[in-house]
């Protein structure tokens, strides 16, 4: 399989990513600032943004996934590098206690690592994920995920037992 990089300079292809995002979808907000094409869209778009990402754009590489817990709500942030210094942030917000949003591996195979150690550690479900289980923490008896803000550990009840 022959892989061709999107060509030109730079700053063309962050115009061009950035105006392929805008015109196959609605973009809440959308601007580029250093190297870095920013974009946000609504939880649903994000597959959809991913694979126009990939499939017109020719960006190869999904970098990582961060979730940050902003108590009530999460904001995800898709990294994706097109390996000639480019990047494009996709960032999206989902909302509840259980929160639930669609898995973009089929897209980036990349995804399955990242969106595993989401739902460990922040307890982010992704509907359609080939193998979602824990990746960090214990399988059994273990219904904690350790990096939401609500998260507190008893260090008394913790080590308890190992000294």
């Amino acid at each position: 399989m022959a892989v061709a990089l999107p060509g030109g300079s730079l700053d063309e292809r962050l115009e061009r990513y950035l105006e392929g995002l805008r015109n196959g979808h609605g973009l809440e907000e959308s601007e580029i600032e250093g190297n870095v094409v920013r974009v946000v869209v609504e939880p649903g778009l994000v597959p959809a943004v991913l694979r126009t990402a990939r499939e017109r754009l020719g960006i190869l590489h999904l970098s990582f996934i961060t979730v940050v817990d902003r108590v009530g709500s999460f904001e995800l942030t898709y990294e994706l590098l097109d390996l000639r210094g480019g990047q494009v942030r996709v960032r999206t917000t989902i909302e509840g206690e259980e929160p639930v949003i669609d898995s973009v591996t089929a897209v980036y195979p990349t995804a399955n690592w990242h969106e595993r150690e989401a739902y460990d550690m922040f307890g982010v479900a992704f509907k359609g994920h080939p193998d979602l289980r824990r990746l960090y923490m214990w399988q059994d008896h273990f219904d904690h995920h350790p990096l939401l803000k609500s998260f507190e550990i008893s260090t008394k009840r913790t080590f308890e037992g190992l000294r």
